[in-house]
């Protein structure tokens, strides 16, 4: 609005978050399938198949209440909610570090995935830090002649368009 001097929420990081949340749907499936590929054609340890099959739903479970922290602490400029995000974001990026080089047996798509899942998080880290910075400094408040000044710099605005139309 013109007549606020207040600061927005991260448009970025917005639509980093939106994209992130198709993307890890996306990975949690492809894991899955890569997972069912590995349970046929390679043999595991005892207990090592469903300990990492059961951190691919674990860490797809963190991802989500990360999402759901990061829009909700974005849009209602919360610095509370943006702190537990990037706390999650810390949590989801190890678990995408075991699956890039911890798990029993790596495939070249794993790596693939998990790089870019550790990636998306390390900049919506950044992004979320950049805007937590941005808001805690103090805004002013306009004082009713500055929003009458904002109002008819508007309108002059919105005149000047309509003659050029």
């Amino acid at each position: 609005m013109f007549l606020t001097v207040s600061d927005q929420s991260s448009t970025a990081l917005h639509l980093l978050l939106h994209v992130n949340i198709v993307y890890t749907f996306l990975w949690f499936i492809l894991e899955i399938l890569l997972f069912i590929f590995k349970y046929y054609h390679l043999s595991y340890a005892a207990n090592a198949f469903g300990l990492e099959f059961s951190l691919i739903f674990i860490l797809c479970l963190n991802e989500f209440l990360r999402h759901f922290f990061g829009i909700k602490g974005n849009l209602m400029l919360q610095p509370g909610l943006l702190i537990i995000f990037i706390l999650y974001g810390f949590f989801c990026a190890l678990g995408f570090v075991f699956f890039l080089i911890l798990q029993s047996y790596i495939q070249r798509l794993e790596i693939f995935l998990s790089a870019i899942g550790l990636t998306l998080i390390i900049i919506e880290i950044l992004l979320s830090i950049i805007t937590l910075i941005r808001n805690s400094r103090a805004m002013p408040v306009l004082t009713s002649e500055q929003k009458i000044v904002r109002l008819n710099q508007a309108q002059k605005r919105f005149q000047v368009s309509l003659k050029n139309e």
